[in-house]
């Protein structure tokens, strides 16, 4: 299947199959993966009680609970996304859910202390835009705080250099040719610098996977969303796949994960 094909009918359309019935499963998995990095960033971000925080593209809330407890009662934390069901819980932790769809759906100018948002504009088409707005949103002096990972690592095992490489690839294919960029955590730094941000810095993490553990069923379950489509669209076939599955839940195997990209940058105080 040529390129052209394979963009032609994916550009712009959601690949994730939605139906599967494990969806709350892998949103908690990825958050007990992803989490404690991210809390020691936003930590460094001078993150205290009183702040007005927004979490863009929540899940299932873990990351907005976690600021709740750091700003107080003092303190405002949004968390929003285009589905809110899975976030009504968090109302009892005095955080608002409200949807709101970042690629279309302007926010307040120059209201927040922190903006954070997870593997987020990675997945967005008008990635200049949706930052920009983002942008627009903080406090003179407030931090934006990006986290979108770099693909290349994925699957990087200490004995087998082709381990799950052709899975890997037919899974990005589809998600890059519905608009997902690959390597959006080394593109975040430029995106926040071109849209005004100063002090802007960039780190990278990542881990090791085991198989059969839940962070390998983390990516058992992305490959189960992401299969309809790589079916359909590459050169994936349903006994390859079932191998695949196979082997992220041997505890002979282990793995890197994707780099895990954080990008900081500060509204600067002077007018914009």
């Amino acid at each position: 299947m040529s390129d052209r094909t394979a963009v032609a009918p994916l550009r712009g359309r959601h690949v994730f199959d939605t139906s599967i019935p494990d969806e709350d499963e892998r949103l908690r998995l990825g958050e007990a993966l992803w989490d404690p990095g991210t809390r020691t960033r936003l930590a460094r971000t001078g993150l205290t009680a009183g702040w007005h925080c927004l979490e863009v593209g929540a899940g299932h809330g873990s990351v907005a609970a976690w600021l709740a407890e750091r700003v107080g009662a003092a303190g405002i934390v949004e968390a929003v996304d285009t589905r809110t069901d899975r976030l009504e819980w968090l109302t009892e932790h005095d955080v608002r859910v409200r949807r709101h769809d970042v690629t279309t759906d302007e926010l307040p100018r120059a209201t927040y202390d922190l903006i954070h948002a997870r593997m987020v504009v990675q997945h967005v088409l008008d990635r200049p835009a949706v930052v920009r707005r983002l942008c627009r949103a903080l406090k003179p002096g407030g931090h934006l705080v990006l986290e979108d990972t770099d693909t290349a690592s994925l699957f990087s095992h200490p004995t087998r250099p082709d381990f799950l490489q052709d899975v890997k690839h037919a899974a990005y294919q589809v998600m890059s040719d519905a608009g997902h960029h690959l390597r959006c955590g080394l593109l975040d730094a430029s995106l926040a610098t071109a849209a005004g941000l100063v002090d802007v810095r960039g780190e990278g993490r990542s881990s090791v996977v085991y198989g059969g553990s839940g962070a390998a069923r983390w990516y058992s379950l992305w490959l189960a969303r992401l299969r309809p489509a790589m079916l359909a669209y590459t050169g994936m076939t349903a006994h390859r796949l079932d191998q695949a599955a196979a082997e992220l839940n041997d505890p002979a195997n282990s793995w890197l994960t994707q780099v895990m990209v954080t990008v900081t940058g500060r509204a600067p105080y002077e007018e914009r």
